[in-house]
């Protein structure tokens, strides 16, 4: 292990036990950070950086303001618990099909990329989707209806099958 996943899986075992669980095994991992399988069938998510947590936590705010725990039939993990000093989040464990990880999305305004970026990036995920790229979008449109705008779209964080 890193040094910096020992410090975030200190950070979580940490914030775990205030909320009175305890870790069952590490179920995933990224750039943003770790995620954990508590004791109690919830996940918490420890983060590399505090502006990906902080980002991550309000999103989830705008989603829990306007209920918006289902998008098009995909599944948003409710929050349970979060920490501004550990830079965790405690939250449901959702199956397929399903939207999370918002560590990297915008709120209240898109990003601004070249059209040919833009265009490239449809393409690549026009791929990746194929023929479930229409329902993506659909959901991408839902979610930045209330000014959630998804950056770090692919298919483990829309999940549709």
């Amino acid at each position: 292990m890193f040094d910096w996943q020992v410090e975030i899986r200190n950070r979580v075992e940490t914030f775990a036990r205030s909320v009175g669980k305890s870790l069952a095994k590490q179920i995933g991992f990224g750039y943003d950070g770790m995620v954990f399988k508590t004791d109690r069938n919830t996940a918490i998510k420890g983060f590399k950086h505090e502006q990906l947590y902080r980002n991550e936590r309000d999103v989830y705010a705008r989603i829990d303001e306007y209920d918006m725990y289902e998008v098009r039939g995909c599944s948003v993990p409710h929050v349970y618990a979060s920490n501004d000093e550990s830079w965790c989040i405690e939250m449901e464990i959702v199956s397929p099909p399903f939207v999370l990880d918002f560590a990297g999305a915008y709120l209240n305004f898109p990003p601004e990329y070249p059209d040919d970026v833009m265009e490239t990036w449809r393409a690549e995920k026009r791929e990746q989707y194929e023929d479930d790229w229409p329902w993506v979008q659909e959901i991408m449109s839902d979610l930045a209806s209330i000014g959630v705008y998804l950056a770090d779209v692919k298919p483990g964080n829309i999940t549709l099958r």
